[in-house]
């Protein structure tokens, strides 16, 4: 029998049919330590010729196929991974073949390693056969339930998704990681309270977890606590997170900057409560109902999308009533002379080289020629989108002429 220590590479693996079943196993173990060798060098290729020759002098070589999976998986060599895997779960759910060596992955995992072969191959009913196996097989394990949540999450079975994670919840009740993917479900169906709950439980358990910041600040945000929001965003910047853009991008909502009313035909957002209507254009408005169209422009903080902005019923024209835009007819009853107001303007246009939008719409006197109008405490609000489709700022799509600033 040839000398290991001084054998050249061919030399040991010619001498393969002839060894024993252990002289085999320490061959296929020498094959793979080349391998990693290759793996620490970035030589993946050279990698998975040694693992092949691992399981072909040793076929029932656990650790062989679970790093030809791993790689092939990274090369995003799907099928090739597949069949890595179906060789792992093969070997070591059968008794007689099973692979016990420290380094060999257990039958739990292979059936995990698969699911997630198939899931990336995106052939999700495998994938869910895999989990379930591996679950069965392992139920105080939350791994495969947490893993069949995120496939569930992913493909849009939310409720299926969010009781995987109530029952990986139960196995591991102190494991961040489950709070936060109950976070990010519950964002997905809009239960922004039950989100920033889980979430701030998973913050609460692993603090150093960018995923979970970005989630809680989604929910922040739809909440309306900007504040709240902004400081996870500022946690992100701190630490350079990948995901400080997407929240970034969610938080920097389109919002109304300014109206402009010197352009519109007399409509002068300035003047107060009881103005005769006849003052914005004593020409057309005397006479008992006449009628006068105005225009109004908005520019916005970011570029509008088109068919949103023009679109006359994402935007309303209404009597304030708030704190910040004020108080119609600084909360005096309104009179039968008050003039009536459109709740849509008749046409709005948009230059899309200055994003600026304009809005027309008409008022009319009453049939005595008296009508008494509050311009400074008319709201315009629009409720569209931006060309990046995103919603607008609830905090500042409104403006009016007691206000200055959009609210």
């Amino acid at each position: 029998m040839a000398d290991l220590l001084t054998s050249t590479e061919s030399d040991i693996f010619s001498i393969m049919a002839q060894d024993s079943s252990a002289q085999r196993k320490q061959i296929a173990q020498y094959a793979i330590m080349q391998a990693a060798t290759y793996l620490q060098n970035s030589q993946n290729d050279d990698a998975i010729k040694a693992f092949k020759k691992a399981v072909a002098i040793d076929a029932q070589n656990a650790t062989a196929y679970d790093y030809l999976g791993k790689i092939y998986l990274s090369q995003g060599k799907n099928s090739e991974a597949i069949k890595a895997y179906q060789q792992l779960v093969r070997i070591q759910s059968n008794q007689t073949l099973v692979d016990t060596s420290e380094s060999a992955p257990t039958a739990v995992d292979a059936h995990i390693s698969l699911a997630n072969a198939y899931l990336q191959d995106k052939q999700y009913a495998a994938s869910e056969k895999e989990f379930k196996i591996a679950s069965k097989m392992s139920p105080n394990d939350p791994l495969p339930d947490y893993s069949l949540g995120l496939q569930y999450s992913n493909t849009g079975r939310l409720a299926e998704a969010e009781a995987q994670f109530l029952k990986s919840q139960k196995i591991a009740p102190k494991d961040g990681n489950v709070y936060y993917a109950l976070g990010m479900v519950y964002n997905k169906q809009g239960r922004y309270e039950e989100a920033a709950t889980a979430l701030e439980k998973a913050l609460t358990i692993k603090k150093d977890f960018s995923a979970a910041n970005y989630e809680l600040g989604v929910a922040y945000d739809a909440l309306g606590k900007s504040e709240e929001a902004q400081k996870q965003l500022s946690i992100l910047k701190n630490k350079s997170a990948a995901q400080t853009t997407d929240l970034m991008f969610i938080l920097n909502k389109p919002a109304i900057n300014s109206m402009n009313t010197k352009k519109s035909g007399g409509f002068i957002d300035l003047l107060g409560p009881g103005t005769p209507l006849w003052m914005l254009d004593p020409s057309l408005l005397s006479a008992p109902e006449s009628s006068k169209t105005f225009s109004v422009s908005f520019s916005f903080s970011t570029s509008m999308d088109l068919a949103s902005v023009i679109n006359t019923q994402n935007w309303s024209i209404s009597r304030a009533n708030s704190t910040d835009g004020g108080f119609y007819n600084n909360t005096m009853p309104l009179s039968s002379k008050e003039a009536a107001l459109p709740n849509h303007p008749e046409a709005v246009f948009y230059n899309s080289l200055t994003g600026e939008a304009t809005i027309k719409f008409s008022l009319r006197q009453n049939k005595d020629g008296d009508a008494t109008i509050d311009p400074s405490h008319i709201v315009f609000k629009f409720s569209g989108k931006d060309s990046l489709g995103r919603a607008m700022d609830v905090n500042a799509n409104e403006i009016d002429g007691y206000s200055i600033a959009a609210f």
